[in-house]
């Protein structure tokens, strides 16, 4: 019955959030477009009401003020995979003046390597299409981590060979912006309710290798934060607090308004 009416809750929700991210792209039918497209942490995670709602989050001013295609975690497991595949079908329509990602935590995290490969078959298509057949293999095949989690070795859907192919696809991608994983304090869990794996903090490693190779991309940074800035913005180490959504609004503004390096 719980899960009945959750499901039912998530399907007004979403219904809501659909009819006001289409009036306000009509209201703002002549100004121009944005494309955003994010996992979890584009929206507030700690209220039913605010569950894949870009208007919980620093989304809201961009989705007011310009003409949006918006997309927050449409995914049980939103990849770079799903990003490329959403994008490469709005492009042929649309001259956008920013290409918005805030993707790559999902891809870049250890998990236990019993769940990789479902992940893996799902997303398949979208990943032949991208990368090519003998890639999805390589991925399939990668042997994961010696470090364990939940008492199963990890591994991730995008290992670290992985990163110079996304660094390409995201360099070809006109006016792009890309906002970077953060590090994570292991020894504090914040409001999520266990441990992280050991080694999650190759998320942090993958963004900083990601942002070695891009070229031509607006990149908002944080692997660079300390771990007081990670305790100050986001409410379990990956997922952003109502302080942390301000900073993020703050940074897109500075770049679709072009005062980032003024």
């Amino acid at each position: 019955m719980k899960k009945t009416l959750r499901l039912f809750a998530n399907f007004l929700i979403k219904l809501f959030v659909n009819f006001r991210l289409l009036l306000y792209r009509t209201l703002n039918y002549d100004k121009e477009k944005l494309f955003i497209y994010t996992d979890s942490r584009g929206f507030e995670i700690t209220k039913i009401h605010n569950r894949k709602n870009p208007f919980s989050s620093y989304i809201k001013y961009l989705i007011k003020n310009y003409r949006c295609y918006v997309f927050t975690a449409p995914e049980k497991h939103t990849t770079i995979f799903d990003f490329i595949d959403v994008y490469e079908k709005y492009r042929r329509r649309h001259n956008f003046k920013h290409v918005i990602a805030h993707i790559g935590v999902v891809d870049f995290s250890p998990r236990p390597i019993s769940q990789i490969e479902n992940i893996l078959l799902l997303k398949k298509n979208k990943i032949v299409k991208s990368f090519g057949q003998d890639l999805f293999y390589d991925i399939l095949n990668f042997k994961g981590y010696d470090q364990e989690y939940q008492k199963e070795k990890t591994s991730a859907i995008a290992p670290e060979f992985l990163i110079p192919k996304v660094a390409d696809v995201f360099s070809n991608i006109k006016n792009f912006v890309w906002i970077s994983c953060n590090p994570v304090d292991i020894n504090w869990r914040g409001n999520y309710p266990k441990d992280r794996p050991a080694n999650i903090n190759m998320v942090n490693d993958k963004s900083k290798a990601l942002i070695s190779l891009l070229k031509d991309v607006e990149i908002i940074d944080l692997t660079d934060w300390d771990l007081n800035l990670v305790h100050k913005y986001t409410c379990d180490n990956i997922h952003f607090n109502q302080l942390g959504m301000k900073f993020l609004e703050q940074e897109i503004i500075k770049i679709v308004k072009n005062e980032k390096n003024n």
